[in-house]
């Protein structure tokens, strides 16, 4: 039987994938040691747009975005679609997407979600940098969370 993990966006390192987006792994097969569902959490920068730096795409798995922070919308198929904290999207495989916090003047944050971690592209540019899937900022953070309990 897998152990179970404690996961806290505070300790998981983001990968800076441009100038205006970076993504921390929060959910894996990797941190999990067994299949899981992939979380993600984004945060794009003030004024930024996915778009202008190449992230929008069309996935053949659908994906889902939780906001977790800020507004924005997010375009789907060229249908600008308002969004703000709380909201959920659902996003068919298929559809093109992409984010547009550009007239904002904070960090628009989410939770990405798929089935897969190998269906995200930024999985697969972690690897390739930095030779796994995730980096943690304290190997240490749960046990002192938890008081050593695990």
């Amino acid at each position: 039987m897998a152990a179970w993990k404690l996961v806290n966006s505070e300790n998981v390192e983001p990968f800076v994938c441009d100038d205006v987006y970076s993504s921390k792994m929060l959910t894996g097969d990797e941190m999990a040691e067994h299949q899981v569902i992939n979380i993600n959490e984004g945060t794009l920068k003030p004024g930024g747009t996915t778009r202008a730096e190449g992230r929008g795409g069309v996935h053949e798995e659908t994906e889902i975005y939780y906001i977790i922070e800020g507004q924005g919308d997010v375009v789907l198929d060229d249908v600008h679609v308002p969004v703000k904290a709380e909201d959920i999207i659902v996003i068919p495989g298929g559809t093109w997407h992409w984010i547009d916090n550009s007239k904002s003047d904070k960090p628009f944050r989410l939770f990405t979600l798929w089935p897969k971690q190998e269906q995200n592209g930024v999985f697969h540019e972690r690897l390739k940098a930095w030779g796994t899937s995730v980096k943690y900022i304290d190997g240490d953070y749960t046990k002192k969370r938890i008081g050593g309990k695990k």
